[in-house]
């Protein structure tokens, strides 16, 4: 297999085996080690030991006191490490401009993104979950950067956006700089049903952007688009825009199919609907079709293929010999 440049992540050191918590022990992902190591390039950092907590150390906790989110020792509360943390995400921030994504420890007082147990002063949880200080910090530093939690990612529909996320922000960083016209409207362009999917509010407004493009400042409108563009792609599709997008993608290649292949493709889509098969067993029907009669508008499209062609599913071929792809 040919190899592609790797994406730099951030990730937490522990999650690539590391002994850096509290305890001396790490919390190694067998995920991010053995299949994603393959294709990413890792910037490890643990906050808390950068921050000069040592190991062992005495574990932290959030606690809210006078209204504030605090980052304590448990058994100290006059050892506050809130603002090490923040301070230390500011500092590495420049060290962190080449990223196309992080990934965080769940659950952990520096590092959660989602969750995390807040405390009150006198030791009992608090109703309301916060962020890690630190992963806090880094969604402020960078708004538009894909983040996810190792933990989130065993849930298939949370990684594949987080993983979609990261290869677009890998594209727009190759492709739109120096940005232009021409790249921002053939950028948009190729993601298009993958936006109209995330939400259709949010693409048409991308595509009014796009359609000032060469009107004034590109800069300025590439900045304000990308913003949009990512937090349009962090929006989860449900099943009935998975199937109105097929749809709209079976009209392109509708008039070269005969009776049974449309037939065998709107069966597919009608189960998927209905919660049967998986979304890839008609997505890989119709990009069998796309591919077949050389569609070419619909070839660029990364709703079909969000991934580079190396890091395509694994299981594209088992579909294809099952269903009987001809």
């Amino acid at each position: 297999m040919s190899q592609v440049k790797k994406i730099k992540l951030g990730i937490s050191s522990c999650l690539l085996g590391n002994h850096v918590r509290y305890n001396g022990s790490h919390k190694r992902s067998k995920y991010c080690v053995e299949a994603l190591s393959e294709w990413f390039d890792y910037r490890p950092i643990c906050p808390e030991v950068e921050t000069g907590m040592g190991i062992p150390r005495e574990p932290i906790r959030l606690v809210e006191r006078s209204g504030q989110i605090r980052v304590l020792n448990v058994t100290d509360h006059s050892q506050d490490y809130t603002d090490q943390l923040t301070a230390l995400a500011d500092r590495r921030a420049q060290n962190f401009d080449d990223l196309d994504g992080f990934i965080f420890m769940q659950k952990s007082p520096s590092c959660g993104l989602f969750g995390v147990k807040v405390y009150n002063d006198n030791g009992m949880p608090g109703p309301d979950p916060d962020q890690g200080a630190f992963a806090k910090r880094m969604t402020q530093l960078f708004p538009d950067l894909p983040m996810e939690e190792a933990g989130r990612l065993n849930d298939a529909g949370l990684r594949e956006n987080f993983l979609t996320r990261v290869f677009a922000h890998a594209e727009w960083r190759k492709e739109m700089f120096p940005p232009s016209a021409k790249a921002l409207v053939a950028f948009h362009t190729r993601y298009k049903f993958l936006l109209q999917v995330r939400s259709e509010k949010h693409y048409r407004e991308l595509g009014q952007m796009v359609s000032q493009a060469g009107k004034g400042d590109i800069n300025e409108l590439a900045e304000q688009y990308f913003g949009l563009f990512m937090y349009c792609l962090k929006q989860r599709a449900n099943p009935n825009d998975h199937v109105n997008v097929m749809y709209h993608l079976l009209g392109f290649i509708k008039n070269d199919l005969d009776h049974t292949s449309k037939h065998s493709i709107l069966n597919l889509i009608k189960l998927y609907q209905q919660g049967t098969l998986e979304l890839l067993v008609p997505l890989t029907m119709i990009k069998h079709y796309v591919e077949k009669y050389r569609v070419d508008y619909l070839l660029k499209q990364k709703y079909l293929s969000p991934y580079p062609q190396q890091f395509e599913r694994y299981n594209e071929e088992q579909f294809k010999n099952k269903y009987f792809i001809s």
